[in-house]
């Protein structure tokens, strides 16, 4: 073992509860305890990209169930080359980004012993080698921990599926880098999953107390808070010191090139790493982070419960997008969708990649719902509540240039519109394609969460998401958890048909006008799902109505007056956002002349852009 790594870690576990220079917020809840702890040192090498580490991890069975053996994730295996399971669902390439298999990643555990020395054996779960087991001489009997030391060694990739380095080996993005446990569940055993190219992640809460080494003058960020200026070692190298409690993991990023933004909001201190040239995009970020930071306080509960002083934000670099739109605890990255400041300020990519990754610190790093078994509990609700908070923050507008506009709702419906009868409640792995899988877990979650607030009001649904974040905070919810306080907060009725119609079934709607007669109109509902609808009849020299349509009869005759119809508008306010075509949803007999006024406006606005430069969007 490496002299400096010993070093590293008797400083580390020296250090105790004291947090220097940790603002002190009131907490929102009482802290939860710890289950697995991680104590590490990293070393990185920017010529060869390798991480060279130990660790000292402390789990303790909170369960009534003994465990016999541990288990582990080694994330990195899957990107070890194009052949493993993950890169051949994957296609090798990952969201618009391609892997190079010339700079691949891997990890793998040197050596693994108990506390007092007795060395453990390490064997692959699958056939990748991103799981791994170890048997325990004896087991580990609820209420105990058990204390473990463990080397490893890792293989960054070139930036690829969020991890891995970029710019000659300047830039880090460290996900997922170093051997986390999975969690124990009991009588149901070790609750960890290979890797595969939908699934994301799942684990306990605990305190991390990092070290990472790095050549002199480079600039960190990570989970948690930073421990004071680094350290300097011998051979221009330094080494920075985090802590990062009540998490479910650890991430970092380096570089010599970083620059920043830090701000203050409402006691929070948030900070935007970013490259030189991009300032303008960070601010753009920033801005995004403190209105979403607001909003979701005021809208859930507060930022990590009262018990997270910091942020970090990463803008990614251009040439390292594949480690953009990512979340991690107290922290993440910026990207995905492009950053630089070439995109006009109409188009609200950055904004909204921002404001979902943020929402993330509600929607699983808090109530840490498990990523891979059930997607849908952190992309749904994480998009339901990005989508509210652009409507907030900028009217709703995906892009808003030139007159014409779309909003990320009526992207949600776009997506929806692919793959409608897709179940959402199913395992990350069980989808065929990411198309698939995004319909499932992001947008028909979102619009089905956004209807629901629809039917029932704001307030009330408001009245359900504070009382699912409060009461799951640092704890790990499944579907029927989510069920159970739904009926509480809004009823039995109400919280079967949701579950039972959008979250585990395929069937899809469409209210539609069939037929428009001089004084009766047909309605039909098209599809096996079904909520009710009101229907607004308008008839020449009467005053308008409402009728009621329920889910006994799939064809309504609306009559009953002498008087001809002028319009017959289903669903007038907008409700059921699962409607598969709103366009049929209405018809009257006279033009609507302010509609093609509409038009005629945002053309004008379109033909002034284009031809007089458009300084105003950019």
């Amino acid at each position: 073992m490496k002299r400096w790594l010993w070093g590293l870690l008797a400083a580390l576990l020296c250090l105790g509860p004291v947090q220097a220079g940790r603002a002190q917020l009131a907490p929102a809840v009482t802290p939860p305890p710890e289950v697995a702890s991680y104590t590490i040192a990293i070393r990185y090498d920017p010529e060869t990209h390798q991480l060279a580490g130990e660790q000292t991890i402390r789990y303790t069975n909170r369960t009534d169930t003994p465990f016999p053996d541990l288990v582990f994730h080694l994330y990195l295996n899957a990107f070890r080359s194009e052949q493993t399971l993950w890169m051949r669902e994957a296609g090798p390439g990952h969201r618009g980004f391609t892997f190079n298999p010339e700079h691949n990643g891997w990890a793998r555990i040197e050596s693994l012993a108990l506390s007092d020395g007795t060395a453990l054996t390490v064997a692959a779960v699958d056939a990748d080698e991103t799981l791994v087991r170890a048997e325990l001489p004896r087991p580990i009997a609820p209420g105990e921990t058990v204390t473990l030391q463990l080397i490893f060694s890792a293989q960054l990739p070139e930036v690829f599926a969020r991890t891995g380095w970029a710019d000659d080996g300047d830039f880090v993005m460290a996900g997922q880098w170093f051997p986390k446990l999975g969690v124990w569940e009991g009588a149901d055993g070790w609750n960890a999953h290979p890797f595969r190219a939908n699934n994301e992640f799942y684990a306990d809460f605990g305190i991390y107390e990092v070290a990472i080494t790095l050549p002199e003058g480079w600039i960190t960020g990570a989970s948690g808070v930073s421990l004071g200026e680094p350290e300097r070692n011998d051979y221009g190298m330094e080494t920075h010191h985090y802590r990062a409690e009540h998490v479910i993991d650890f991430a970092w990023t380096a570089s010599p090139r970083y620059r920043e933004l830090v701000r203050d909001v409402d006691g929070v201190t948030v900070r935007v790493l970013h490259y030189p040239g991009m300032r303008g995009t960070a601010r753009r970020i920033l801005r995004a982070t403190e209105g979403g930071l607001r909003l979701y306080s005021e809208w859930y509960g507060p930022y990590g419960m009262g018990l997270y002083p910091h942020l970090t934000v990463v803008a990614i670099p251009p040439d390292a997008g594949g480690a953009g739109g990512m979340e991690y605890p107290t922290l993440f990255t910026v990207g995905a969708m492009g950053t630089g400041n070439l995109l006009p300020a109409c188009v609200k990519l950055l904004e909204i990649e921002t404001v979902h990754e943020l929402g993330h610190q509600w929607f699983q790093s808090v109530v840490a719902t498990n990523e891979a078994e059930e997607p849908w509990l952190d992309e749904g609700f994480t998009d339901y509540i990005t989508t509210r908070a652009m409507e907030a923050l900028h009217d709703g507008a995906m892009f808003d240039c030139g007159g014409w506009s779309f909003s990320y709702l009526e992207n949600h419906r776009f997506s929806y519109a692919f793959q409608p009868d897709v179940v959402g409640a199913r395992a990350a792995w069980e989808y065929n394609d990411l198309m698939e899988y995004a319909v499932a877990t992001y947008s028909k979650p979102a619009l089905a969460l956004i209807t629901l607030e629809r039917i029932v009001g704001e307030e009330a649904m408001l009245d359900f998401m504070r009382a699912y974040y409060t009461r799951y905070a640092f704890a790990h919810p499944s579907t029927q958890d989510v069920w159970d306080v739904m009926a509480e907060t809004l009823g039995q009725e109400m919280a079967d048909g949701f579950f039972e119609t959008w979250i585990f079934g395929s069937g899809t709607l469409d209210w539609r006008i069939a037929e428009l007669g001089e004084t009766e109109a047909l309605v039909r509902r098209d599809g096996d799902a079904c909520f009710p609808v009101t229907v607004q009849v308008e008839r020449a020299g009467v005053a308008p109505e409402m009728r009621a349509l329920d889910c006994d009869a799939s064809e309504f005759v609306l009559d009953g007056s002498d008087a001809p119809l002028t319009l017959v508008q289903i669903d007038p306010d907008m409700q059921l956002l699962m409607d598969m075509n709103l366009a049929n949803n209405g018809q009257q007999r006279t033009p609507d002349w302010a509609a093609w006024a509409g038009l005629a406006v945002r053309m004008t606005l379109f033909l002034q852009d284009l031809f007089l430069g458009g300084g105003a969007t950019w």
